[in-house]
């Protein structure tokens, strides 16, 4: 009876070391899906944030685009008009500053 008994305790050790051991090895599992999952989730977010900083960089670009045509585009009428001014109006300023110059 002794005998059965210590076989029982041998056995429930056993039983016990099993159930610990596989334990520990559901818990590496879990614990290697946990980081993979943060590694994969943290990848997801890297690329987000990269793709985001494309749109930005992308509009910020057609902005600053449309800003400069604006720009030149007012600033060639600008030109225009000054080229615009008739020859014998300038040949008139010039005279007339030649004129005050030499007096």
């Amino acid at each position: 009876m002794a005998k059965e008994v210590l076989q029982k305790i041998r056995d429930a050790e056993e039983e016990s070391d099993k159930i610990i051991a596989g334990a520990n090895e559901k818990a590496k599992d879990i614990l290697k899906n946990i980081e993979q999952k943060i590694k994969d989730d943290g990848d997801k977010m890297i690329s987000k944030a990269n793709l985001e900083v494309e749109n930005l960089k992308k509009q910020s670009m057609d902005d600053a685009e449309k800003r400069v045509k604006s720009l030149l585009s007012s600033e060639e009428e600008n030109v225009n008009k000054i080229l615009e001014i008739d020859e014998r109006k300038i040949d008139e300023v010039v005279n007339l500053l030649a004129e005050r110059i030499v007096k």
